[in-house]
């Protein structure tokens, strides 16, 4: 039996991602020995297949209006650095265009995904930090409590590290089909990972055997829907085929019935989250020649996704009638009756100014579907990134599930109930770190740039 190799470091950084080489990063420069460890066989996690747009909310109560459900604390945390971390970021030798706004009322900036990788793994490297690929987390060393290093798997066996200070950057669990059948969906086998294929929850499972606290909102995600196949595309295709303009539409589900209010939330992340929970996690967006040609922020025109689709294989319809097309997407599954009920139902109470006395409601976007032609695409849900995970202070310190109390946001206690307790040497950062968001994007590379450098720095003042 292969009893592995044994490494001794100061902190040990699971996770090669935007967070991981962040904390990575900032430990070293705190003149910790450091050692990285990536699932994959390249670093960067999904920030090398993004936009590479490091941006949130400018202002806390912007955050607090659009995403009220998320921790407050994490969030004014994130909105206040910010600015110094874009800051470092460049020192870092990131090439970042200038400041720009983006969604209306937030702000940040914008590098390649890959260039942006190389320069954290450059300047780590350049600190002393060692790097290791093809290298995962299976569990956490504990002694009296205290977690003093972990046991990963590499292409050479296992791999046993000892250290002061551990930091779980594993990136979510959104690639780990049987949490999200538990916690999001019992349709996720047929949900399209928009992201990296190595974020399966390594983090998660192995705080969770270490005794960790989790957050609520397990079940949220962020995500777009993409269009169903048979459409082929890859990972650089993620993008182009993202239906962002689904609030403009009405989406059916294959009984061709509404089954959310799809103007609700920051965009179309919460519609895409509530497609998760509906058959084979598909709809069907349906719109007209007017949307078609609507503008939407941080999305192509529907006319213009409609025909990426069509280039791509996809599921795509066009007709002169509402009929006509209900017959077509019946090839879909979804019954052309059901389809028209549920298109006249939608038009009538738009038409009527009713919108909100429906049953899903549509408090916004009251678009009719009237004018010809009228078009339709078959989606699926795609998760990119989970928003719940483990339960971290400010400090980024992971809590202990034994010594603190409920995580339920409406807990009746006085303040000297309340009792927190970390777990000593564990932190966590990016997408392992729930509470940030709830199926709402306050930007995922900047929750990961903040964190990381908060749990890399307090990871060496342990170490």
């Amino acid at each position: 039996m292969n009893a592995g190799r044994r490494l001794t470091t100061d902190v040990l950084v699971s996770g090669g991602g935007m967070a991981g080489l962040c904390a990575a990063l900032a430990a070293a420069q705190q003149g910790a020995k450091v050692l990285l460890l990536e699932k994959g066989n390249r670093f960067g996690g999904s920030m090398y297949l993004s936009n590479g747009i490091v941006w949130t909310y400018a202002a806390s109560d912007e955050v607090r209006r659009r995403i009220p459900d998320g921790d407050s604390a994490l969030q004014d945390v994130l909105v206040s650095r910010l600015g110094d971390g874009l800051d470092w970021l460049e020192a870092q030798g990131v090439a970042l265009e200038a400041e720009r706004v983006y969604l209306q009322a937030g702000r940040g900036r914008a590098a390649s995904g890959p260039q942006m990788t190389q320069a954290l793994v450059d300047a780590l490297r350049e600190r002393g930090g060692q790097l290791l690929a093809s290298t995962a987390l299976q569990q956490l060393s504990t002694q009296g409590g205290a977690v003093t290093g972990a046991l990963a798997f590499g292409a050479d066996g296992p791999l046993h590290v000892d250290a002061r200070a551990v930091v779980l950057a594993t990136g979510g669990f959104q690639g780990n089909a049987e949490l999200l059948a538990r916690y999001v969906s019992p349709h996720a086998a047929s949900m399209y990972l928009r992201a990296n294929p190595w974020s399966t929850g390594d983090g998660l499972l192995a705080a969770l055997d270490s005794g960790a606290a989790t957050t609520p909102w397990l079940d949220t995600f962020y995500g777009h829907a993409l269009t169903a196949p048979p459409a082929r595309f890859d990972a650089s295709g993620f993008q182009e085929m993202s239906h962002k303009y689904g609030p403009l539409a009405v989406a059916l589900n294959l009984h061709g019935q509404r089954f959310t209010d799809e103007s609700a939330g920051t965009g179309e992340e919460w519609l895409n989250s509530q497609i998760a929970r509906q058959p084979q996690a598909s709809a069907a967006y349906v719109f007209d020649a007017v949307t078609a040609e609507r503008e939407y922020e941080g999305g192509a025109l529907a006319r213009v996704v409609l025909e990426r689709a069509r280039r791509a294989g996809g599921p795509v319809a066009q007709a002169a009638t509402l009929d006509e097309l209900a017959v077509q997407m019946h090839a879909w599954g979804l019954p052309p009756i059901e389809v028209l009920r549920t298109l006249d139902a939608y038009n009538a109470a738009i038409r009527g100014g009713r919108g909100e006395l429906m049953h899903p409601p549509r408090r916004g976007n009251p678009f009719p579907v009237l004018q010809p032609p009228f078009s339709a695409a078959l989606v699926r849900s795609g998760i990119t990134f989970t928003c719940g995970g483990l339960r971290c202070d400010l400090d980024m310190r992971v809590l202990r599930r034994a010594q603190s109390v409920s995580t339920l946001p409406l807990v009746t206690a006085g303040a000297d109930e309340f009792q927190f307790a970390s777990v000593p040497g564990l932190f966590a950062a990016g997408c392992d770190v729930g509470g940030f968001s709830t199926n709402a994007y306050l930007g995922g590379l900047a929750q990961a740039l903040v964190s990381g450098r908060i749990a890399g720095a307090g990871a060496a003042e342990r170490g």
